[in-house]
Parts: C-alpha cells; structure tokens; sequence
C-alpha cells in the first residue's frame, strides 16, 4: 500500500535570496549555497521513523533509492543497476559497483539488506513497514546482489520498495540502534549530498566528496524551519531567506508577486479526506456520517483555501490512481460521475440526523492542524454548517507533530481526522490500500475508519494480490462505491504543488512532485542565473 503522509498539504516555494545577501553565481550555475525553508522540523532524519514529505525532501539527497519512481508509475536504476523478476515472488536487484558512502566506505548488499529490514521493521514501530508488509525476505545473494522474496505476487513491488527503502550504511545504523535519525546520529548515505549538521534551527547538507555522478551545482543547501507564509515571505523579501514552503495555495500570488520569482506548478496526486471512525459513537452511525458529509462545503472550502490550484475528488481516488487498472480515461470518469456526491446541503444533513441515534446532535472534538488548510477550513466550515442541527464540533489545535504521532499511534480515540496521503506510485492501491482491510487497522496503519465490511475486505485482498488488470478495476469500483455509500471517508480535494524560483535561480528541467519529494532529485536540476 504505497502511500506517504503529509502532515500538512503545502505549496512548495523555492526562492533565491541568500541568508543576508543573494549568493554570486558561479561558472556553470554554481553556487556556494541555496535555503530553503520548511514548515516543520523533521521529528528524525531516519525516514522509517518519519515517513512524511518534509523529511523525505530533507533525506532523499542523502540517502538514495534501489531505483527511483515516476509519476506515471516507471522505474529507473538508482543504485541498482538491474532488477531480475524469475519468478511471481522474487526480485533480484545487481547493485552498482564502485559506490561509495560519504565516509568513503564501499557499498555492499549487506547495506541494502539492513536498511530493507530497518523500513519493514513493524515491531520498532517502522512507519514505512505499512508499505512493504508483503515482503517475506531479504537476502545478500552476493557481494552485489540482494533478492527479496515476497508472500504473493504483488503489484508495483519495485516501485513500493523504491519509495520506502532508502540505503543507509549498515555498519553506521547497527552502531546506533537507539538514537539514528537524532542530531547525534544522522544517517550516512551514497546521495549527492552529506548531512553536515543537524540542530533544531537548521539542517545542512554539503555536497558528498564520494558522489560517484557529476556534483550537484549547489554546494550546500540550508533548511530552515518557518510554519507560517506570511513570516516565510518576510523573511525572504527582507533577503534572510532563500526559499520556503508554504501551507497555503492561496498565497502562490503573493509569492509570485517577489521580484524575479518563476513558478512551476506540479500537478500530484495528493488526495486530502476525512476520516471517520466507524466503531465508535457517534461516528459509528452511517446516518451521522452522511450527515456530516452534507454538512463541508467542499466547494466553498476548495476556492478559499486553494483557488486554481486544486480539484474536487469525486471518490476517495483521483482520476490518476485509477489510469493504471481502469480500460480508458472514459471508463474512470464514468465512474467516479455515477458515485454519491455529497455537497452542501442542510436539508439532506438534517434528514440524515433525524434518521440516527442522534436526532437531537452530538458533541465531537476534532484534531484541527496548525497552518493546514484542508484542516482548519474543512473543521471550522463543518462546525458551522452542523451548529444549527443541534451539533457541536469543537476543533482542537495540533501541531503537525502531534497529529503525526496521533495518526501513527491509530489508538481508541482516533475519531475524526483530516488526512492527507501522497501516493507514491499512481495505482490505486496506494489509496485504496491503504485506508482499507483489516490488516491496516493497527498501529501504523492508515485504516483510520476502522471500516472492512466482508465485500470491502473480499475487494482489498483482489487488489493487493491480483496482477490481473480487470480484477484489479472491479476491486478498485466495489471500494470506491463502498466509501461513497458507507461513508468512512469524506473525499475532499486533490492538490497540486507550485514551485517559484527566483533571483537567478531556475530549474534545469521541469521538475515533477516525486522530483521533490521522493527522489531528492530536484537538487540536480537547481541552476544558479
């Protein structure tokens, strides 16, 4: 079920000031360096134990991939340069030679071997072992060579393990079994970039020595921590900043309007949702559960929070996830066209309401995220719409952190949450399978409605296992209609990501989200004017 969370659906803006003064570019775009702001501080720089894009962006340079993955679903060599398939359950991945970690050390199959069984660890509480539940085993099959066994057949394997598995060096994480990730023991990895300190204030990363590709054209790249737009864009106009990322879609104007900014805006498959706990009260109630669903105006929460820069999800799966399994483009919008919509309306909400155990309302307190949108917005607008039933909806503020330990954690009290997840291949399984079946509901795991009646699950088990194309979009339509019916989530928006560089600085190639986000391959594209 390869899916990533982000704490909090951002805009990512890359601007060029340097901290103080903007950096003199050198011979062939160079520079000396380039910060970049983030929202949050990573909680560690070991991804199994932060899986969020902050982090990944954060980590990707450092530590890289088996082999990267596109946004239409291709692999390419990372730092293996082939990948065998002999049989249904088997991968053979031939690792490069002659890689080097920044320490200088050699990259062996032992390296890879640990850090996969590190990202499947589920009894060190591995937040990334979700996606990769299916693997059986992994084995050093020689000095270059690592083969992964896997339980079934398993649809987009190489790209579930090319997103999870980031290789550390293993001599390096078994030295630090306890503190890897913290600021003592930051992960050594092969990437184009070292971690060259690690405080609460700033993250460093300088270019690698050992790199064995061509060096990136910036020499060290800052991360600086700044939850709020408005601060991030005074910081940068007054020149103590090079670049941020904002929470807010509807500031990219305001970015745009720095002097000398261009944006690139990626188009992602970013799927935000609310997520209800069905076995508890009130949530355990369809009745209540449609009545809230009537209660978001989606449409006015969607032009205020993003403008142009998002859709309306007609099913808790954007039309991209589904390109994969569905015969035609025509097929999937026939479809998601024919799902239940649910739009304001207080008559059916109030309808609804007298139809549950809960006639007269209900009190719910709701986690609402600090500076996220598609969780202050949602929570407040839906407050609002269902006080005149006799419902009070009480948010209550959260860091991204604490929402993030929350999420994870999946306890009793998990209720209601704004979610969002970043598929990491376009499959719907990266959705579908991860806020369906049984297995998912466990800490960890993102069935957050604890929601798996015997045809959903029947239906999660076919697309999990199947390599057959058509059993796979019959599985996908029977989870679709059921999350439209049953209402365990409330699909709210899919997001795009705007990029704005400035001040010289451009991007080589346009880049695309899983450049950012899950490559960290945006840091070769960046060119100083």
């Amino acid at each position: 079920m390869p899916a990533l969370v982000a704490a909090v659906v951002c805009t990512v803006v890359l601007a060029t000031a340097c901290t103080g003064s903007s950096t003199p570019s050198g011979p062939g775009g160079t520079a000396d360096s380039f910060t970049f702001a983030l929202p949050a501080a990573p909680i560690s720089l070991d991804v199994v134990k932060d899986f969020v894009g902050n982090t990944m962006q954060v980590v990707a340079p450092v530590t890289e991939k088996l082999e990267l993955v596109s946004e239409t679903g291709e692999v390419s060599p990372g730092l293996a340069a082939s990948v065998a398939e002999p049989d249904p359950t088997t991968l053979v991945y031939t690792l490069r030679p002659d890689v080097r970690f920044s320490d200088g050390a050699p990259l062996t199959s032992d390296d890879v071997v640990w850090s996969l069984k590190h990202a499947a660890d589920t009894a060190a509480g591995a937040q990334t072992a979700g996606n990769i539940t299916w693997i059986e085993s992994v084995t050093a099959t020689g000095p270059l060579e690592v083969t992964v066994r896997t339980t079934q057949p398993v649809p987009n394997a190489r790209g579930s393990i090319a997103v999870v598995g980031f290789v550390q060096q293993a001599a390096f994480g078994r030295a630090h079994p306890e503190d890897l990730g913290t600021p003592a023991a930051s992960p050594v990895g092969t990437g184009p970039y070292r971690i060259a300190a690690n405080t609460p204030d700033r993250i460093t990363l300088e270019r690698n020595p050992h790199f064995r590709g061509p060096a990136p054209r910036v020499a060290t790249i800052h991360f600086t921590f700044i939850p709020q737009d408005n601060s991030a864009q005074l910081a940068m106009r007054s020149g103590a900043l090079q670049g941020a990322v904002a929470s807010n879609l509807k500031t990219v104007d305001q970015w745009r309007a720095i002097p000398g900014t261009t944006p690139y805006e990626m188009p992602s498959l970013y799927t935000t949702f609310l997520t209800m706990d069905t076995t508890t009260a009130p949530l355990d109630d369809v009745h209540v559960r449609r009545a809230i669903a009537h209660s978001v105006d989606r449409a006015g929460v969607l032009s205020a929070g993003y403008g142009s820069y998002a859709t309306l999800l007609r099913g808790l799966a954007p039309p991209g996830l589904l390109a994969s399994v569905a015969p035609s483009t025509d097929a999937v919008d026939a479809f998601l066209d024919g799902l239940p919509q649910y739009d304001l309306d207080p008559a059916a909400a109030r309808d609804e309401l007298a139809r549950s155990a809960y006639p007269q309302g209900f009190t719910l307190d709701v986690p609402v995220i600090t500076g996220n949108p598609a969780s202050e917005l949602v929570v407040q607008n839906l407050a609002r719409n269902m006080a005149g039933l006799g419902v009070t909806i009480t948010p209550r503020p959260v860091t991204s952190s604490q929402w993030t330990s929350t999420v994870y954690a999946h306890g009793d009290d998990i209720g209601m949450q704004t979610m969002a997840l970043v598929p990491s291949i376009p499959d719907p399984s990266s959705v579908l399978g991860a806020v369906t079946g049984r297995e998912n509901i466990r800490p960890q795991g993102f069935n957050l409605a604890n929601w798996s009646p015997p045809a959903a699950e029947e239906a999660f088990r076919r697309l999990e296992t199947s390599t057959d194309r058509a059993q796979r979009w019959e599985a996908s339509q029977v989870l679709l209609r059921g999350i439209a019916e049953e209402v365990p989530y409330l699909p709210l928006f899919g997001l795009n990501t705007v990029a704005v560089l400035g001040d010289g600085f451009t991007f080589d190639r346009p880049p695309g989200f899983f450049d950012l986000y899950i490559n960290g391959s945006w840091v070769h594209a960046l060119t100083a004017g």
